[in-house]
């Protein structure tokens, strides 16, 4: 793979803060793009958000903040919400103000929408006052009067936009602020956070975290649909699929209407899929369908997987997916659509036929550098406790770790580097070495299978040294916790590795990501294993539980009543009991 698209991100200049831009253009006598707003509160204005963004205010000390900025704005609530930093500012402090301030704007700002529906930075403030609206008309400690007047804006919004959608579908600025009253309306998730937000490993295996659901007026809903029933008769249903701007909007419609009607959201995804993705534009059936074929497309057919209910997601897969699993998962356009619809596989009728046309070729795929494939086909073997050993051993035999058998020992580096076995690939150097992502996690979701033997045995058979340096490693450091906590794997098991790792504990207590592992292995060892361990930090002590690292775990293993009083250690430290 060339080196060149690594490059260039390096090469990348970073992109300048807002606030830093607002500065330079400040000096040069520009006081935010839109309507103008004099020098003196343009400053202030840019002070107010760099003590929003800087400091940690307590509630009474921001109130104080968000009431000075209100008053600011009193009888300018438009020329502000009009300028560049206005609308910053305001989009800032409005979820904190006060009842009477956000209805002065919600007065001022539902007077006239239609020119505010397309400016470029009233929208902005537009959909601030949609989004509070709504969570403070559904919320039970609002005032009555209150929510009832927070209600009447929404609909008023809401009811404008879908009145007059020919003149806002196709702007920038009016169909982002349509997609903000869809998810106010059914309270479903910003996809501008969402996507923000990092992934970590309980998503990866699968761990979902349960959100409470919100209670849906039947008014909001009756808005929902009648949006939805409009939009699926338009003429130009076809072309705003090939939009992203139009696309991304059906998106937030599909994820409102499953809260909102689910029988009409049926009728569009079965639209969907006969009329648009199904459809072949060259008329040979070798091609691939329209469906994977443009970006737009592509993340509408990601959430149209994600909210179809079981019959028709079986009917998508059967159409859409089968029998063209390794030709969509070997392109890079198409291999996300791979991984969502393994991803929203419940059961094992759904996943088996599509992990039987990959299990073959896993070399293929990694060689196209998509290794996030076989990432979500290994986190539902896991999750749905099936093909598990057939997974493992497809890996084996395309990292060529297979046959024979001896060969086996290696196939944790071979994970970790995701790259068949190599004799002449060095074993040392592992710190310096930059591991696969998906492979240190397929390893951890490995870890967990029923039956990891072949896994365990690999692990146990390396050298010392090596894991010791495996496992100072940013990515590597987590496969220990997988092994020690792993269901699947017996106390005989993590005890030979407590003896595995003898000599290597001072190292792994000085490393940021050693310190990790070494702590992995603490919890689970008993009191043979941390007497051992103990003798063995106790050695030349002053080398290692002075550093940054070494004191917490100088700290968490008690070294300095082990000095003292190694009776007294072995009462005060809580231990499992031994195995018989």
């Amino acid at each position: 793979m060339s080196d060149e698209p690594q490059e260039k991100r390096k090469n990348r200049k970073r992109k300048k803060s807002f606030l830093k831009n607002a500065r330079k253009y400040a000096k040069r006598g520009h006081f935010g793009r839109g309507s103008q707003i004099d020098e003196d509160t343009y400053q202030y204005f840019l002070r107010v958000m760099e003590t929003f963004k800087q400091e940690a205010l307590d509630e009474e000390e921001k109130a104080i903040l968000v009431e000075q900025v209100l008053q600011q704005t009193i009888d300018k609530e438009l020329d502000f919400a009009c300028n560049q930093v206005g609308c910053r500012v305001l989009e800032t402090v409005l979820p904190f103000a006060q009842d009477s301030a956000l209805e002065k704007f919600m007065e001022e700002l539902g007077n006239d929408m239609r020119p505010l529906c397309s400016d470029r930075f009233a929208g902005f403030v537009l959909q601030a006052l949609v989004a509070i609206s709504a969570k403070k008309s559904l919320d039970s400690s609002t005032d009555p009067d209150k929510r009832l007047y927070y209600r009447k804006f929404l609909q008023k919004v809401s009811n404008f936009l879908s009145n007059n959608m020919e003149d806002f579908v196709w702007d920038g600025i009016g169909n982002h602020i349509l997609r903000t009253c869809l998810c106010s309306l059914v309270q479903i998730p910003d996809e501008k956070k969402e996507q923000k937000k990092r992934p970590n490993i309980k998503d990866v295996k699968g761990e979902d975290v349960k959100k409470e659901e919100v209670v849906v007026p039947e008014d909001y809903r009756a808005i929902v649909k009648q949006i939805g029933e409009r939009l699926i008769v338009w003429p130009q249903f076809e072309e705003m699929c090939h939009s992203e701007l139009t696309a991304g909007l059906f998106q937030v419609l599909l994820k409102a209407l499953k809260k909102a009607d689910s029988k009409l959201m049926k009728s569009y995804l079965q639209k969907l899929l006969t009329e648009i993705f199904l459809k072949n534009q060259s008329g040979e059936e070798a091609k691939l369908p329209q469906g994977f074929l443009s970006s737009s497309m592509l993340v509408l057919l990601e959430t149209a997987l994600q909210v179809a209910e079981k019959k028709m997601f079986n009917q998508m897969c059967e159409q859409l997916f089968t029998g063209r699993m390794l030709q969509l998962a070997s392109l890079r356009s198409t291999n996300f659509a791979v991984q969502k619809v393994i991803a929203q596989c419940s059961n094992k009728t759904q996943f088996d036929p599509l992990f039987d046309e990959l299990a073959d070729h896993f070399l293929e795929i990694i060689e196209k550098d998509n290794p996030a494939v076989l990432l979500a086909v290994c986190e539902a073997c896991k999750r749905l406790s099936t093909k598990q050993g057939t997974f493992v051993r497809n890996m084996m035999k395309s990292l060529n770790c297979l046959e024979p058998e001896d060969r086996q020992q290696h196939f944790i580096l071979c994970m970790c580097r995701l790259a068949p076995y190599d004799p002449k690939s060095p074993k040392a150097g592992l710190l310096k070495e930059k591991l696969s992502l998906q492979g240190t996690l397929m390893l951890q979701l490995m870890l967990e299978f029923n039956k990891p033997i072949a896994l365990v045995n690999s692990l146990l058979n390396m050298d010392a040294q090596v894991l010791k340096e495996l496992f100072s490693h940013s990515m590597g450091s987590h496969i220990v916790d997988s092994y020690t906590k792993s269901a699947f794997i017996g106390e005989r098991s993590r005890e030979k590795l407590v003896w595995k790792m003898k000599d290597t504990y001072q190292e792994l207590a000085v490393s940021k990501y050693g310190s990790r592992a070494f702590e992995a292995i603490w919890n689970v060892a008993n009191i043979k294993g941390k007497l051992q361990i103990m003798q063995e930090l106790l050695h030349k002590e002053q080398l290692w539980c002075n550093s940054q690292f070494g004191k917490i775990i100088a700290s968490k293993v008690n070294l300095a009543l082990f000095k003292r009083n190694k009776e007294t250690w072995k009462s005060a430290i809580e231990v499992k009991p031994e195995e018989a």
